[in-house]
This record gives C-alpha cells, sequence and structure tokens, in this order.
C-alpha cells in the first residue's frame, strides 16, 4: 500500500487556509455554509477526532474547492521554497505574512500591505488575526 499523497495536517492546513478563500471560490448561498461545516470540522480535530477524510469530502463538494484543494495539497506546490512561484495567476502564499487564530482554525495571508488584518469568523471575539511567526 502507498503512503497517503499528504499528511492529515496538510489536510487541516489546506481547511483553515481555503476559509478565507471561500467568497472568491463559492457562490454567495455556499460560503456560510462550508465555512461552518469547515469550522467544525477543525473544533473537532482540535478534539482529537480524525477529520482529514470529513474535511476532504466537504472540499470536494464544489468544483472550485475541489481544485483548489488539489493545488494547495500538490506535492510539487508543498515542497516549493521561497523565492519558488506557483502555477500562474496563483498568489504566491509563501511571500505573503500568515496569520492565524488563536484557536488555530482560520489562516489568512497578508496580500498587500494595505489590507486590513481581519477577524476569525468563527471567533470574531478575539479580535484580529494574530501573526504565526
Amino acid at each position: 500500500m502507498s503512503p497517503p499523497p499528504f499528511t492529515p495536517e496538510q489536510v487541516l492546513e489546506c481547511a483553515r487556509t481555503i476559509r478565507s478563500f471561500l467568497p472568491e471560490l463559492l457562490p454567495v448561498d455556499r460560503v456560510e455554509s462550508m465555512d461552518r461545516q469547515l469550522a467544525n470540522l477543525l473544533a473537532q480535530a482540535k478534539a482529537g477526532e480524525t477529520v482529514g477524510a470529513s474535511i476532504l469530502e466537504e472540499l470536494k463538494s464544489h468544483p472550485a474547492t475541489r481544485d483548489w484543494a488539489a493545488e494547495f495539497l500538490s506535492p510539487q506546490i508543498m515542497t516549493k521554497g521561497p523565492g519558488d512561484s506557483q502555477l500562474p495567476g496563483r498568489i504566491d502564499a509563501i511571500a505573503a505574512p500568515r496569520y492565524i487564530c488563536p484557536e488555530g482554525d482560520y489562516v489568512w495571508h497578508r496580500r498587500s500591505v494595505g489590507m486590513a488584518i481581519p477577524s476569525c469568523p468563527t471567533h470574531p471575539e478575539l479580535g484580529p488575526l494574530v501573526p504565526a511567526d
């Protein structure tokens, strides 16, 4: 049996990261429900449950999120180093500062200095996201 193409932590990171892109990927009427489902699955993972397969099933439920997750989880992209570029037209997440929810269920990349740092949609009471590093 061959090893899985990616680790459980990579699947969790994919779920954390895609949440901030859902408004760009999904019709307006689907964003909230998928975001809520991913937040619930990430909370279950934090509680020690194995949810990788459920996250992947949720992401496969829409073509745009399926394609985004496939690209995010691609071994070629996962192993790129600083300065390497991703596919044409894609944002180079490596170069963008990474912000996280203190509860660990939301990741956001600041793509320009002018972008205001948002709060986690699941935990807005915690205030703006914090730098990951």
